[in-house]
């Protein structure tokens, strides 16, 4: 599989379950990883954990819900490292109410960190890439984005998350950059409630909880030269999931 090695990518959420995966997997491929989160320190210790396994990574603090926050990483980046060649939006919430549960406020932030965010991201950082003529952006999205889920935030922002992928395909017409979403499953992260890993077996044809190291391999390869022509796709990773069942039963 064709690479293109030393490629510089900003994941934000970096110190999440899910990026274990996609921080060790593109810094084995030889990018270097500028872990972004809410906490530096926890953005931090996710740069470690690259370095310790002998990969380039540097930390940043985001708080992709503030667009201040937002334009401040974009100038610390640049004083750094120059830029970016590759974004993957990757923070995010699971705000666990069914709709009778919920205020205006609680279903706003949902939106604003998982649909906005990624948006406030992408608008900020895109113009590098599109004047360098290459970028990738990866967008987080989930498998509640194409099938419904009984949390109604959630499934709406990740529902909103894959349909701005597919129209940001026009925005970069002929610049060089693509964008994709990566709809996983369930995934072995601290996210994941007992519950949903319970009902696996009989509601996922493969049975498995997916390991996050198979989400950074996807985002690996879409970093890559075979991928150069994939752009605007969800990307399914829920072992067959969404072809026949929801994971929760009636509330």
């Amino acid at each position: 599989m064709g690479t293109n090695e030393g490629r510089t990518v900003l994941i934000t959420g970096a110190a999440g379950g899910m990026c274990r995966g996609i921080n060790a997997r593109l810094a084995a491929a030889g990018h270097t990883v500028l872990c972004a989160d809410l906490s530096l320190d926890a953005a931090e210790g996710a740069a470690q954990a690259v370095r310790d396994s002998g990969g380039s990574a540097e930390a940043f603090a985001v708080d992709v819900s503030d667009q201040e926050s937002v334009a401040t990483l974009v100038d610390a980046v640049h004083e750094r490292v120059g830029g970016i060649d590759a974004l993957v939006n990757a923070a995010g919430i699971l705000d666990r109410k069914y709709l009778k549960d919920h205020d205006g406020n609680s279903f706003e932030r949902t939106i604003d960190i998982n649909l906005i965010g990624p948006f406030r991201m992408i608008q900020a950082f895109s113009p590098g890439m599109v004047e360098r003529g290459w970028g990738r952006v990866i967008n987080i999205s989930s498998i509640a984005g194409v099938t419904g889920y009984p949390y109604p935030s959630y499934a709406a922002s990740k529902g909103g998350v894959s349909n701005l992928t597919r129209s940001l395909v026009i925005d970069f017409w002929g610049t060089g950059v693509t964008v994709n979403s990566i709809c996983p499953g369930v995934v072995d992260t601290p996210m994941v409630i007992q519950e949903v890993r319970d009902q696996v077996p009989r509601k996922v044809p493969t049975e498995q909880v997916i390991d996050p190291d198979e989400i950074g391999g996807v985002a690996s390869f879409l970093l890559s030269d075979d991928a150069k022509n994939i752009n605007g796709a969800d990307i399914l990773i829920d072992g067959g999931a969404t072809r026949f069942f929801q994971l929760f039963d009636r509330p």
